[in-house]
């Protein structure tokens, strides 16, 4: 599938992501800043409760208010923060951040560093874990990434397409080739992103089925889409 001209990224950072301890204040999530940027606490995937394997599961309130992740009407906070926005604070990809859990099925976006929503996802079809290494091992990409195109897909509704592979890939490609640990002709690969579904039913049921893409559901692709400008920081965790 060939992506749409990609607008200059942002600068991809490598600050590490942790879960704050429950005495912590309220949980943000990354959001993208200069390479140099300190670390910033994200948003536990304990803090949903899955009732059945499919888009229809549901945030718990409890433990989100708890959190303080959502006001005393029981709105999220960074939909709160998101309608008092200006339309040149919607647009600007440095107010946004997605967070991926490759284990927990979830792919959390979040405005102004605060949870904005919850999606349910799946991921690459390899029985292996870690990190993609090569083009074709059928691995999601684990790290940070920037969305730097976007465009309507006959099969998948939208493709957000990220970044992969970014330095850090690089390096581990070439260290892995250089020790002969990977396939002679095999390449880094690309083309990795964020899309809708053909088969439902895969996703409904928790299969992970794509070649290494995280896949979500159809209308929930067009909303990211619509949400998500070019740059918005992607990090991805086992």
């Amino acid at each position: 599938m060939t992506a749409a001209p990609a607008s200059t990224p942002v600068a991809a950072t490598t600050a590490a992501y942790v879960t704050p301890p429950a005495s912590a204040a309220t949980p943000v999530a990354p959001v993208a800043t200069s390479p140099a940027a300190a670390s910033a606490p994200s948003v536990s995937p304990a803090a949903f409760t899955v009732t059945t394997p499919n888009p229809q599961d549901h945030l718990n309130l409890d433990v989100l208010r708890q959190n303080h992740l959502v006001d005393h009407q029981g709105v999220l906070e960074g939909q709160r923060l998101f309608k008092q926005s200006s339309e040149s604070s919607v647009l600007d990809p440095f107010n946004w951040s997605v967070m991926a859990y490759k284990s927990h099925y979830r792919l959390n976006v979040y405005y102004k560093g605060r949870l904005y929503t919850s999606y349910h996802a799946v991921f690459g079809r390899s029985l292996s874990s870690g990190a993609k290494l090569w083009e074709g091992d059928r691995r999601t990409p684990e790290g940070a990434y920037h969305i730097v195109a976007k465009h309507p897909s006959g099969r998948f509704r939208y493709f957000l397409r990220i970044d992969y592979p970014n330095d850090v890939d690089r390096v581990r490609f070439a260290e892995l080739r250089e020790d002969g640990k990977i396939p002679g002709r095999v390449r880094e690969g690309g083309e990795i992103g964020i899309h809708g579904t053909d088969n439902p039913i895969l996703n409904i049921g928790n299969v992970n089925w794509t070649t290494g893409c995280i896949s979500i559901d159809n209308s929930d692709i067009v909303e990211l889409a619509r949400l998500l400008p070019i740059g918005t920081l992607v990090v991805i965790k086992p």
